[in-house]
């Protein structure tokens, strides 16, 4: 059985529009440039790993940097 993976915690800086996404599993994913109002819709969703599958992880306008785990 594959464990889920949840949302956690996330930091956003709005002068570099970076935003920083960490999960339940230790990992975490670092995206940019993405705009304050996707930030803002963020805070405002109820499910943040669905919001985060949704509108971040295939978007092609922002670059996606994964962060592992340490073992």
């Amino acid at each position: 059985m594959k464990k889920t993976v949840i949302v956690t915690s996330w930091k956003y800086d709005v002068s570099t529009r970076y935003l920083k996404i960490f999960y339940n599993n230790g990992s975490g994913e670092l995206y940019h440039p993405v705009p304050e109002f996707i930030y803002n819709n963020l805070l405002r969703s109820t499910d943040k790993t669905a919001f985060v599958h949704k509108y971040l992880e295939f978007d092609l306008h922002f670059k996606r940097l994964c962060i592992s785990a340490s073992p």
